[in-house]
């Protein structure tokens, strides 16, 4: 969130790149929630996941919140987000504008411009056309960025190049986790250095994982917690030996649907579409 958050609003009307999820009815929706995107202008409120109710009414974007029209700054910043594959759109954002080092967060917005991978459907095409008449469709992103230019700021950084160590070492150090919660309970007692390990570990995710339950407040840190909760569960699966196994489905199922959901959108001609909800709430009110 601190990427998107500056210390002081900006007034005025500032081009930006994001990304959409995309349902049957050809409705533009947040990556993490339901609020619809109406055609033309769109006013922000306070709500979850993004915003909180706790804080009493605010000017919406707050620079202590999460509220507000999300919007990189740059395709460099985008393309970090997976789903830009699928989807970019180039967005208006204008009234209170809270800038950060990736992009903004606004008060108002309104899709201008908007790209769709040619896996798209036709009939999806069609339908988002008809939804939304002011936003013109581009075949090609370049096309669309070179005629609706991104607005640059002095706050943007430009994104570092990705370093191949610290990848390594995550996965290097998730598998030694992993590697923790198979071996037998004897065997990790039977070994000062793996019995530390185990200890150690096994403390801190506990103490991580109860950290994330009591600081909840929105819909990443449940998701975060649940993660814990099962790394926990798995660390433990020793503990009671075959009957462990229980301890351990949570994770392994989360992984099984983690690898097939990747495995699924390697297809050729793959594109996500969500199944449209009967009652979709809107993201804010038409101005």
């Amino acid at each position: 969130m601190g990427e998107f958050c500056g210390t002081e609003p900006l007034v005025g009307e500032i081009l930006g790149l994001r990304t959409f999820r995309i349902d049957d009815s050809g409705t533009l929706l947040p990556l993490y929630s339901d609020g619809a995107w109406y055609d033309g202008v769109n006013t922000a409120v306070c709500s979850p996941p993004t915003g909180s109710h706790h804080r009493g009414p605010h000017r919406v974007p707050a620079d202590d919140c999460e509220c507000g029209f999300y919007a990189y700054g740059s395709v460099d910043a985008a393309v970090q987000n997976r789903q830009t594959r699928y989807v970019q759109a180039v967005v208006s954002c204008w009234g209170d504008v809270v800038a950060g080092t990736k992009g903004v967060r606004a008060a108002h917005a309104r899709v201008d411009a908007l790209w769709m991978s040619p896996a798209a459907p036709s009939w999806l095409r069609a339908r988002v056309s008809t939804r939304y008449p002011s936003a013109r469709l581009y075949a090609d992103a370049g096309a669309m960025l070179a005629e609706h230019p991104l607005t640059e700021l002095d706050c943007y950084e430009r994104p570092r190049p990705r370093r191949v160590g610290p990848v390594v070492a995550a996965v290097v150090g998730i598998a030694a986790l992993l590697g923790l919660g198979l071996l037998p309970f004897e065997m990790l007692q039977g070994s000062t250095a793996l019995w530390t390990a185990w200890l150690l570990v096994t403390g801190a995710v506990a103490a991580g994982t109860g950290w994330l339950m009591v600081g909840t407040h929105g819909a990443g840190h449940f998701a975060a917690a649940f993660v814990m909760a099962g790394v926990l569960a798995w660390l433990l699966a020793p503990v009671f030996g075959i009957t462990g196994w229980v301890l351990r489905v949570p994770l392994l199922r989360g992984i099984a649907v983690a690898v097939g959901g990747y495995l699924l959108a390697l297809r050729p001609h793959y594109f996500p579409v969500v199944r449209a909800a009967r009652e979709r709430a809107f993201c804010g009110v038409r101005a």
